[in-house]
Parts: C-alpha cells; sequence; structure tokens
C-alpha cells in the first residue's frame, strides 16, 4: 500500500513539473474572462438622502464621465435608484419638452434616475459626453424634471449596461446584449 501512495505521489509530482515545462517556475495562470450581465434596476443606497431633506444648494450629482465603455456618475451623498433600459435607436426626446436629442450611435440605452429634489437642478455637467469606445459613443442628460434626472447612451450596437454601485457612485459598464 506504500508504495502504491509513493508511486501515485511521484506521478503527481513528475505531472506538476511537467505542466511548468520543467523550468521548475510556476506557470502564470491564465486569466478567465468574467462574463458580465445587463442590469435592469436597482435600489437608492441606504444613505441616498429623501428628497425633501436633499440640500438644495448643492447639485445631487457632482459629476459625470464617460471614458472607453464606461459611464461612472458621481453623487454627493449614497446612490439613487436607478433603471437601465435598452431602446432601438439612439433618438431620445428631453423631459419635459420632447425636444429631439440625437446622440452618435445606431442604437440606445436610456439610463432613469429617481429620488431627486424636484424644485432644483440636480445635474449641473456638460449635457454631452464623447466616449471612444467600442460600444459607448455619446452620453446626453435627456432630463432633470420632477425629481427624476435621466440619461441617454448612444451605443455602436444593440447594448446594455452591468451596473455596479459604490459609495456614492454608479457605474455603468456598457456591454453587448447578449453578452
Amino acid at each position: 500500500m506504500r508504495r502504491i501512495t509513493f508511486t501515485l505521489a511521484l506521478i503527481f509530482i513528475s505531472a506538476c513539473g511537467a505542466a511548468n515545462g520543467g523550468s521548475g517556475q510556476p506557470t502564470p495562470p491564465t486569466a478567465s474572462p468574467v462574463a458580465l450581465s445587463c442590469t435592469a434596476s436597482g435600489d437608492a443606497s441606504p444613505n441616498w438622502p429623501a428628497a425633501p431633506s436633499a440640500s438644495a444648494t448643492t447639485p445631487a450629482i457632482v459629476s459625470a464621465a464617460a471614458d472607453g465603455d464606461t459611464l461612472k456618475l458621481t453623487f454627493a451623498s449614497g446612490t439613487p435608484q436607478f433603471q437601465v433600459t435598452p431602446v432601438g435607436s439612439a433618438h431620445f426626446t428631453v423631459d419635459p419638452s420632447g425636444r429631439p436629442v440625437d446622440l452618435a450611435g445606431a442604437s440606445g440605452v436610456k439610463i432613469v434616475l429617481r429620488g431627486f429634489r424636484g424644485d432644483v437642478s440636480n445635474y449641473n455637467g456638460p449635457a454631452r459626453l464623447t466616449s471612444s469606445g467600442p460600444i459607448l459613443l455619446e452620453v446626453g442628460a435627456i432630463g432633470d424634471f420632477e425629481g427624476v434626472v435621466s440619461f441617454g447612451a448612444g451605443v455602436s450596437r444593440p447594448a446594455c449596461a452591468h451596473v455596479t454601485a459604490s459609495s456614492s457612485t454608479l457605474t455603468f459598464r456598457f456591454i453587448a446584449s447578449g453578452s
């Protein structure tokens, strides 16, 4: 029995040596891609202020930045409730006027954020952000009305967004639909 155990251990050790090319150096692990899934919606974080108690002087959305296939929204405190909806074109309308906004891209994604004050401007950043991503091409602010803030994203092909939330940031990573 000892001889079988010893033989199996020797075979195992030899196989490990062959895997590293016999150099004695470990073979670096290969990165396995993590499949991202579409995020349809999310609740407000516990530290998102109730609309009546939110500051009337500081915009709730501190910054918006587009880089590659990512849109990053940073808030004064916490993160709001959100909804992400793929749409068939990069043609949007501004809330509440209905004025048309055409963004770069063949398709679009609408982002709706809820829980803001309705009596102040909640976003004072650029109305449009361009991006160099293969999927995300342009983002436009399309609404800030009655406590609802919305953005349209022009994308190169049908897409959705994988959303991650951290203390005061929502990060939207645009991915091709079905990815």
